[in-house]
């Protein structure tokens, strides 16, 4: 592993930001949920429910806590297959980087010359002694 930290590039840290941002929203929707189905005192003083109503279950059928659930599912979705894609892709260049490096000291040994004094002497048979 090396002791450099691998930099982030523009278009992850976008797709980690719109997972946050999704996931946040998701998080204040739930709680909104959460205190509209707790809110103590008449239910004509609740501003939660109100604001769902007036605008969210018009067209959904949802409430906040539904809609927080979805949103924060969709947050993790998103982020998982981001993370994943981008730790495949630093594999790969960090392969690419140990192959090239094999290449370049095959290439760099192959390279030295030997003294053809030497190679005469390893093509020649030792002498073999008498018993």
């Amino acid at each position: 592993m090396s002791s450099t930290p691998k930099k982030l590039s523009n278009k992850e840290i976008a797709w980690y930001v719109i997972a946050a941002i999704i996931g946040i929203v998701g998080i204040v929707f739930l709680v909104f949920g959460i205190i509209g189905a707790n809110f103590p005192g008449k239910f004509e003083d609740n501003w939660v429910v109100s604001s769902e109503n007036a605008w969210l279950t018009n067209w959904s059928h949802l409430g906040y806590r539904w809609w927080g659930v979805i949103l924060i599912t969709v947050a993790a979705f998103i982020a998982v297959v981001s993370l994943t894609y981008f730790a495949k892709e630093g594999d790969r260049d960090t392969e690419r980087a140990l192959r090239r490096q094999q290449r370049l000291a095959m290439a760099s040994s192959s390279s030295v010359v030997d003294d053809p004094k030497d190679e005469e002497a390893k093509a020649e048979p030792a002498p073999e002694a008498d018993a």
